[in-house]
Order: structure tokens, then sequence, then C-alpha cells
């Protein structure tokens, strides 16, 4: 710990990812977001980090179960016929496909095979799962309360991408007053360059790791 403002705050990895007071965030890792099939597979964006990165989220999933540290699914759901997308959000999604021919009204479609979890990332027994219908998992969902609920203080973040959901997470987890911790090789985007680029603005502003340094502390907690 070190002081701050005569206030207790932790510092070392091993406080910030204290599986007692840690979850894992697992965010929009769904078979239309690391495959061909769905909206984003279908429409010409660059899928090569996503075998990396599913492999990778499976491992922080199993680390985080064999060692206590609980786990909230994070999936992205949209309802049809644009019903939860007004035309400020669909240009929004429109200016972030830069051009590609992506189907904005099957993107994340609610009933679509595609908006389920990827093989690697399936939740398990009572898991917790939220829903969101924006970038951010904390934008008019239940994660805040349920985070608090469990004595939550700190999560650690993977899943995709690195530029969008994922930086909007990690942003508004610090914004609501959490630890947060970005696991960086457990990440991945469409864009080589725009996941680089949120990598450099998000390991300069916040706390970052590696997955094999996260689950190292998990494992050396649970000794």
């Amino acid at each position: 710990m070190i002081e701050i403002c005569g206030k207790q705050v932790r510092d070392t990895l091993e406080e910030l990812l204290d599986p007692a007071t840690t979850a894992l965030v697992v965010i929009d890792m769904q078979k239309g977001a690391v495959s061909h099939g769905g909206a984003i597979g279908d429409s010409g964006h660059d899928l090569s980090m996503m075998p990396r990165v599913a492999d990778q989220c499976g491992r922080a999933i199993q680390a985080a179960r064999a060692n206590g540290v609980p786990i909230f699914h994070i999936r992205v759901e949209n309802l049809p016929d644009g019903k939860s997308s007004p035309a400020a959000w669909l240009r929004a999604l429109y200016t972030a496909a830069n051009g590609r021919p992506i189907d904005l009204g099957r993107l994340s479609l609610k009933g679509d095979p595609a908006t389920d979890f990827c093989e690697q990332c399936e939740p398990e027994g009572d898991e917790m799962v939220i829903t969101k219908r924006r970038p951010s998992a904390f934008v008019s969902t239940e994660l805040e309360l349920l985070l608090r609920s469990q004595g939550i203080e700190s999560v650690a973040l993977v899943g995709v991408s690195t530029g969008g959901c994922v930086e909007a997470t990690l942003r508004d987890a610090v914004h609501n007053d959490f630890y947060a911790v970005l696991i960086d090789d457990a990440v991945g985007a469409y864009d080589e360059v725009v996941h680089d680029a949120a990598l450099t603005v998000m390991r300069a502003r916040h706390d970052h790791c590696s997955l094999d340094e996260a689950i190292a502390v998990w494992e050396g907690a649970a000794r």
C-alpha cells in the first residue's frame, strides 16, 4: 500500500489483483466478434488477432475459476429493427466501421447465434452474464451494482476490441471508483494500428500486466 492524501491506496500487482476483491471482466467474446459468420466477420474486418485473443481469454477464465476469482461475462446485444440504436449511435457505429460494408442491422443482433459466446469463453455455473448495448459494460447495466454487492474493488479486463469496448469499460471502471488492470496480451482489435494506439494510451494512464503475471498473482494468493 501507498499513502495518498492520507488514504491507503493499493499499489502492487498483488494488491490490485487480490483474488478476494478482484473480478475478471471478459468483454464481448462472442462468436460474431471473433470468427466469420457474423456481421463483423463478414464485413472484411481483419480477424487475424482473434484466435490468439480467444485462447488467451480462455486461459484467463480457467485461471480465474481455479483461483476463486469471480467472472463477469459481458456480451453486446442489439434489438431488431434498430430499436436500441438511435441515429446518433448508428452514426458512431458507421464511423467506427471506417468504410467497411458492415451490416449494422445484423450487428450483435438479439437471437442471432453469432451473439453466443465463443467456445473458449462460455460461462459456467453461476458466473454472471451482463448484457450491454453500448461499448462500456457499465452504461445502463447492473455491472457496478453486482460488483459492489460481491465486495469487488478491482477489475481485470480482457476481450475485444482494444480501442472500443475494452477501453470504454476500463475508463468507466476507474470513473466508477474501481481499481482497474488491463491484461494487455489478452485483448485484441480488428486493426493493428488502432490496437497498438489504444494500448499505448491505456498503458500510459492505467495499470496493466500480462496474463502470466495475473495468473502468478492469483496462484500465489491461493498458495
